[in-house]
C-alpha cells in the first residue's frame, strides 16, 4: 500500500522488524518497515481482514492486492 495513500487517508499503522524487498533481478534496494491491517468487504457477504505492506507506489497503484 502506498505510504502517501496511508497519510492522505490516515490510515493506521504498525512497525514491523524490516523486511527486505528483493527485486526480480534478487537484487535488495529497500525494506519494508510497517505494515497496515484493513477490513476488505467483499460483493459476496465475505469479510476479510488482510495486511498490508507499506512502501512507495506509483500514483496510479495506491494499493496492489496481488502480484503475478
Amino acid at each position: 500500500m502506498d505510504s502517501n495513500f496511508i497519510a492522505s487517508n490516515e490510515l493506521p499503522y504498525q512497525a514491523i522488524v524490516p523486511l527486505p524487498i528483493a527485486l526480480i533481478d534478487s537484487t535488495v534496494n529497500a525494506c519494508m518497515t510497517h505494515t497496515v491491517s484493513l477490513p476488505i468487504d467483499f460483493a459476496c457477504s465475505y469479510l476479510c481482514i488482510s495486511e498490508f505492506f507499506v512502501t512507495k507506489l506509483e500514483e496510479t497503484y495506491p494499493i496492489i492486492l496481488r502480484h503475478n
